[in-house]
């Protein structure tokens, strides 16, 4: 991966058709998702200094090479000062080394990318003002919500990007393990995140044009109806479109496809990059489910129990027939742990189960009751053998 294209993203500079190869590129492994949340929090603090982003960039890339090659945050320090000579070895060592250890700690935090670049801790027990580059209010975070306005200062926003289409305002939400998030868009629309999810979105859509965001991971969508312009959610290649309607998107990496699940209304699922029509999409009726596959991109529809796929919105865990090899993943992004099997061959099997409030120990003395689960469990890592 070019790091130049993150650069591009990061300072919204970057196409559509660039923001769509980034997504595939950082879908395509855990260790390129890695990479780019490293590089996005390294850019919280070196855009902050005097230098231009062509060298912002230069230096984060080095420096994120210099930490995944030495896994020590010293090391780092010690690399920026040496070639970010505007900046004194002192205020690194004093200023730098703060922010690397708290981008640590931010790994398990509600972050926001702002229009700017910048990213920001969201404290779910606390308030936050989301506000635009020009210093014009657009959003309140409460709790784990933010509530975006399209009455807040819209003129301002309007004049910018009737400009030019492709300067839209975004934000981005990154949604760390063990948490949810809900965001209300300009339009009224209402977005729940799941655990280890992500979604890039405009502070406030353009008149005129489809409302359009981008969504990695899992996300439940109650979409405002707008008939003159539809919602469309992008993951990676494919898109979903609705007027409005309730849906459910996954789009986790280890899944071998894109699923989409609908409760009410009706949403079309068509390639990115195609003109949408009858022709070129497959239409979902409520209650059913159309599986993309992500390498032959073939679409399987059949119809299932929508409740199955949405329960995580409540804090429900459901497994329907799935093998451990998925339970294990979903049950890491929802407590936050990590899980080793050497048990190869539970890998495969497929289980029946549903957790409400039970904590991770809870689950585990659980499965190892009902299915001979044997485990143990230190400092948020389970072993199972």
């Amino acid at each position: 991966m070019d790091f130049k294209r993150i650069n591009k993203y990061l300072s919204n500079k970057a196409t559509e058709k660039e923001v769509g190869e980034l997504f595939d590129w950082i879908d395509a492994s855990p260790q390129n998702k890695s990479t780019f949340i490293k590089y996005k929090k390294a850019w919280a603090v070196w855009s902050k200094s005097n230098l231009d982003s062509d060298a912002n960039w230069i230096h984060i890339r080095n420096a994120i090479r210099e930490n995944d090659r030495k896994k020590r945050v010293a090391s780092i320090l010690k690399y920026a000062a040496i070639f970010i000579g505007i900046l004194s070895v002192g205020y690194y060592f004093t200023i730098g080394n703060n922010s690397f250890e708290n981008l640590n700690i931010q790994e398990n935090a509600v972050t926001i990318q702002l229009e700017n670049g910048d990213i920001e801790v969201i404290s779910t027990d606390g308030t936050k003002q989301i506000i635009d580059r020009k210093g014009n209010l657009v959003g309140v975070q409460t709790g784990n919500e933010i509530v975006y306005s399209n009455t807040l200062n819209a003129s301002s926003i309007d004049e910018e990007v009737n400009s030019n289409s492709e300067r839209l305002a975004y934000n981005e939400l990154e949604i760390p393990f063990g948490k949810t998030f809900k965001v209300v868009l300009s339009d009224g629309t209402q977005v729940t995140l799941n655990s280890g999810s992500s979604l890039r979105y405009p502070v406030k859509f353009l008149k005129g044009n489809s409302r359009k965001v981008y969504l990695q991971g899992e996300a439940n969508f109650e979409v405002s109806k707008d008939v003159d312009h539809p919602f469309i959610v992008n993951v990676n290649e494919m898109n979903v479109r609705v007027l409005g309607t309730q849906f459910n998107v996954s789009s986790y990496p280890e899944d071998s496809y894109y699923s989409t699940v609908l409760m009410e209304g009706s949403v079309a699922i068509y390639r990115e990059g195609n003109t949408f029509s009858k022709e070129t999409s497959t239409l979902l009726e409520p209650g059913f489910r159309a599986k993309w596959n992500k390498l032959s991109e073939a679409v399987i529809v059949d119809k299932v129990n929508t409740n199955h796929y949405t329960g995580w919105v409540s804090g429900k865990l459901v497994f329907k027939n799935m093998p451990f090899s998925k339970i294990r993943k979903k049950l890491e992004r929802h407590y936050n742990v990590s899980i080793v099997n050497n048990n190869k061959i539970l890998e495969n099997k497929t289980y029946n189960a549903i957790f409400d409030k039970e904590t991770i120990e809870e689950v585990m003395e659980i499965l190892n009751k009902n299915f001979k689960i044997e485990y143990s469990l230190e400092n948020n890592k389970i072993i199972i053998n």
